[in-house]
């Protein structure tokens, strides 16, 4: 019984179909011609597209290594972690700063009959579409009824941000410059100041080279304790033979004497004169640890020097180049085709939209007619929503 009565409710409504069919087809045909005669009218539109990509190793002055990046942060220069070039690129094409600079490069508000520049940027930004890929290309759209002026907007954009990047870095690298001048010049006073520290204690312990002369000393001592010891034993023996006035045992007392003062000197430093180029064995460990002390702090400060000897000549090389930063991947030429308005879509959606509308009042034509036939009290209602809504009263059924 349901598939009948759905089966009688299906083609009663295709009967009122064809009842009002000449309305409908009417309506559609009008509503069709309409929409292709608007298509027609419409102005066209072009779209330019131009797209870059930046550097992946776009990185401030090109250093690398912790010592830098500790140095430029001790600076103040503090970069973003999650963020990478082509979302920076894009956010300066964004910027009131370029867009100024596209207007009055391309004379918009000429143009365009436009005397406010917020007017004109608002206009600007509608007609403009800047999107970054997955693969990091940052792509720029622009649209406008000449073909011409939407490529040179389009090219306009990039070459505006090229510019803007340009002195964004000269004035990075401006700044760098100084700040590691500056470090530049407080490590050439450190390495000046342990020089001066390394001469004063060669000059006091007169130590010219440590390890040499440290060898030097214990070469020294033990030939002297190899004479001493032969000498102490003539003597023995001459003691023996002759007694103690005798010369040759007061030479050879004298000579152990010599030679035990010469070892006390080398050993303790006591008794040294002026000319005494040596250094007391006692005293080595100290004094050793002090000269290399010394030493690494000169080494420290002349690795320090030499690095920011070449950060320096680096920084005044970017500050001074004028080269093109970004790489353009699709330069903006006049389209041949227009982006809208799409005809097709147009025609083929009031056609669409036409036809249902058609059917939906020839259905609720028929249903009203129905309604005042088998109802008149709800048709008087219906009326009477109607005189609500439109303020009209006295409505007749005819």
């Amino acid at each position: 019984m349901e598939e009948s009565n759905r089966s009688f409710n299906l083609w009663k409504m295709l009967l009122v179909i064809a009842r009002r069919k000449k309305f409908i087809i009417g309506l559609v045909l009008l509503s069709t011609v309409a929409a292709v005669v608007i298509a027609l009218v419409l102005p066209k539109w072009y779209r330019a597209k131009t797209s870059i990509l930046p550097s992946q190793h776009d990185q401030p002055l090109g250093i690398t290594g912790s010592f830098a990046q500790f140095s430029l942060s001790s600076a103040g220069f503090e970069l973003p972690i999650m963020v990478t070039p082509s979302d920076v690129y894009a956010t300066m094409l964004k910027s009131e700063t370029i867009a100024r600079a596209v207007i009055e490069e391309n004379d918009l508000l000429d143009y365009l009959g436009i005397k406010s520049v917020h007017e004109c940027r608002l206009y600007l930004r509608n007609k403009t579409e800047i999107s970054v890929t997955g693969e990091g290309i940052v792509e720029v759209y622009f649209e406008d009824r000449d073909p011409e002026m939407a490529a040179g907007v389009a090219n306009s954009y990039i070459s505006n941000l090229d510019k803007l990047n340009r002195r964004i870095k000269a004035s990075k690298a401006g700044s760098d410059k100084e700040f590691i001048a500056h470090r530049l010049n407080t490590t050439v006073a450190l390495l000046d100041s342990a020089r001066a520290k390394m001469l004063a204690f060669q000059e006091k312990h007169k130590a010219i080279d440590l390890e040499q002369q440290k060898g030097m000393a214990i070469s020294a001592a033990s030939e002297l304790k190899k004479r001493l010891a032969l000498i102490e034993v003539s003597l023995e023996v001459k003691r023996k033979i002759y007694s103690d006035a005798h010369p040759e045992v007061r030479r050879l007392k004298n000579e152990v004497d010599q030679l035990k003062r010469q070892l006390t000197v080398i050993e303790k430093g006591s008794g040294r004169d002026d000319s005494y180029f040596g250094l007391a064995l006692e005293d080595m460990p100290q004094l050793a640890v002090r000269y290399a002390e010394l030493e690494a702090d000169i080494e420290i400060q002349e690795k320090v020097r030499d690095l920011l000897t070449g950060l320096y000549e680096e920084a005044r090389i970017k500050e001074q180049k004028d080269t093109p930063t970004i790489s353009v991947l699709e330069t903006a030429y006049p389209p041949e085709i227009k982006y809208r308005p799409k005809r097709t879509i147009i025609v083929c959606a009031a056609f669409s939209i036409s036809l249902l509308l058609a059917v939906f009042i020839a259905l609720f034509a028929d249903y009203l007619e129905n309604l005042r036939r088998t109802s008149p009290s709800d048709f008087e209602l219906v009326n009477r929503v109607r005189d609500e809504i439109t303020g009209k009263t006295g409505y007749s059924d005819s």
